[in-house]
């Protein structure tokens, strides 16, 4: 019988795909269970749009409410938490997250996709997520589409974020 507690949690919010794809192979590597964080109101199709609705939520600190309950982090050895970077920050989704969870003594590993380039992102996601963040991957949409490079990289990192 497996006790939830020795099992992982993929939290992951994706828009276009590419976090999705990588959190369903750490899902697929941890044996976790992976979950997708959704919006009550959705974003733009277009990813100037969502830049400007997310600059305007960091701006004034109100972020997107998120639609559906959540598995309680407390009963999981660790979070994966997912989610695409906008603009060189955190997606606002995983800020709302980030703000309303009490993640406790379970360590948090952040993960994350990214187009171009991922600016500060592995700094701000680590800050907002101390004194319990891991060691945080980020990965170019390009390599997540490589599956067998992208399954490759994820073990390596999971090998050095998973719990003892």
């Amino acid at each position: 019988m497996i006790i939830m507690a020795q099992k992982s949690l993929v939290l992951y919010f994706s828009l276009y795909g590419d976090t999705q794809t990588m959190a369903e192979l750490l899902g697929r590597i941890t044996h976790g269970t992976v979950v997708p964080l959704q919006v009550e109101t959705p974003f733009p199709d277009d990813m100037n749009a969502v830049n400007d609705v997310a600059e305007a939520q960091r701006a004034k600190g109100t972020f997107p409410v998120l639609a559906g309950p959540l598995p309680p982090v407390q009963e999981y050895a660790i979070v994966l938490l997912g989610g695409p970077v906008w603009n060189g920050h955190v997606a606002t989704p995983l800020r709302r997250l980030i703000q309303d969870t009490d993640f406790g003594d379970v360590p948090v590993a952040p993960f994350y996709t990214y187009a171009t380039d991922p600016g500060d992102y592995a700094q701000e996601v680590n800050a907002l997520l101390e004194p319990g963040s891991r060691a945080s991957l980020g990965m170019s949409d390009e390599t997540v589409k490589k599956t067998n490079q992208a399954t490759a990289e994820l073990q390596k990192w999971w090998d050095t974020v998973r719990p003892q």
